[in-house]
């Protein structure tokens, strides 16, 4: 999944999470619902998906950031030697 797409993935599932929330906040204790706990293991189980989606894009991210600035640095020093040269003049 790439970077743009995370936002919309994580909308889709936080509806997902809300209504199989909804079921389990539901349940009657006092008999036996296969719903509501089918419904509380996908919750458990979209939790690990979305933490480790959002791992990756972070470290993702964390690497993209690190060329931006080292470009940005590589521009930095270029621009300070030729200030340095034409200084010397």
């Amino acid at each position: 999944m790439n970077a743009l797409e995370v936002p919309g993935h994580l909308e889709l599932e936080s509806r997902i999470l809300a209504r199989d929330l909804r079921a389990w906040a539901a349940r009657d204790d006092s008999r036996p619902q296969a719903g509501p706990r089918q419904a509380v293991n996908r919750v458990v189980r979209s939790i690990d998906r979305t933490l480790a989606e959002l791992h990756a894009l972070r470290t993702q991210l964390a690497a993209e950031i690190r060329q931006s600035d080292d470009a940005a640095m590589a521009r930095t020093a270029e621009l300070l030697a030729r200030l340095n040269r034409d200084g010397a003049r």
